[in-house]
């Protein structure tokens, strides 16, 4: 479970964990690239990290948001060539409102 958000230190611990899969990675000085499917499965091996919601930004990337039973988040953007960074993560995710108008509240 993440401890901190995403600020300088939990950006490079993230950023060494997608080092460990062995992915192509890109940085900048805000953001953690690497191919969707290698961050997808990353999130969903270090934190349990499920697809919440996913939107179009423009006609060329996609906006996911990504959160765990435990709270974690994480926002990827993915562009057409199919690159994905983390533009934001935290914790403290709470999705009991969607729950509520789901059923009808």
């Amino acid at each position: 479970m993440r401890k901190t958000m995403m600020g300088g230190a939990g950006l490079a611990a993230l950023a060494a964990g997608v080092l460990f899969i062995g992915a192509q990675q890109a940085t900048s000085e805000n953001n953690v690239c690497a191919p969707r499917e290698d961050l997808v499965a990353q999130l969903d091996a270090q934190f349990a990290e499920r697809q919440k919601a996913v939107g179009l930004l423009g006609e060329q990337a996609v906006m996911e948001v990504y959160a765990s039973d435990q709270g974690s988040w994480t926002i990827l953007s993915t562009d057409t060539d199919g690159t994905s960074c983390i533009i934001a993560a935290g914790e403290g995710w709470d999705d009991t409102f969607t729950t509520q108008v789901g059923q009808g509240v």
